[in-house]
């Protein structure tokens, strides 16, 4: 993968993790509504050009988020 893309492709997911954590800390419909679509598209946007490194960013992510879960119940 191009540097520049890799770089595109790391910030767009951060983006996209602010995102979804925005949506899901919304007080209600109408303001998860907006976050919740941007994610839909930047998720869209990169299982089209490299769903193999957006997968692996993802599956990265869910691990994070399960060792953390993990801790905070023990």
């Amino acid at each position: 993968m191009h540097k520049k893309v890799e770089e595109a492709l790391h910030q767009d997911f951060n983006r996209w993790t602010e995102l979804v954590d925005r949506a899901a800390h919304a007080e209600n419909e109408v303001e998860r509504e907006k976050p919740a679509l941007a994610a839909v598209e930047l998720e869209m946007k990169w299982t089209r050009t490299a769903a193999e490194d957006w997968r692996t960013l993802h599956n990265h992510w869910w691990e994070r988020i399960d060792r953390l879960r993990a801790s905070v119940t023990v």
